[in-house]
């Protein structure tokens, strides 16, 4: 039994705009603490800039589990 809806982020290049991956997060969660302070500052390897970037995270779908 699901103990809560997780939401599916895509992960962007800022830089390129390729698609890098993406990641599920609950919009908030236990400690009170939301999704964009997780992903504030992450970076991660672009191959299409061949250097590590930051990234963009944009609201992908719902998953329905």
């Amino acid at each position: 039994m699901p103990r809560g809806k997780r939401t599916v982020f895509a992960m962007f290049c800022t830089e390129s705009g390729n698609r890098l991956g993406a990641m599920r997060f609950h919009k908030q969660d236990k400690m009170g603490v939301g999704w964009k302070e997780h992903v504030e500052g992450m970076t991660k390897y672009c191959p299409v800039c061949r250097k590590k970037t930051k990234v963009k995270f944009k609201e992908e779908k719902h998953s329905s589990t």
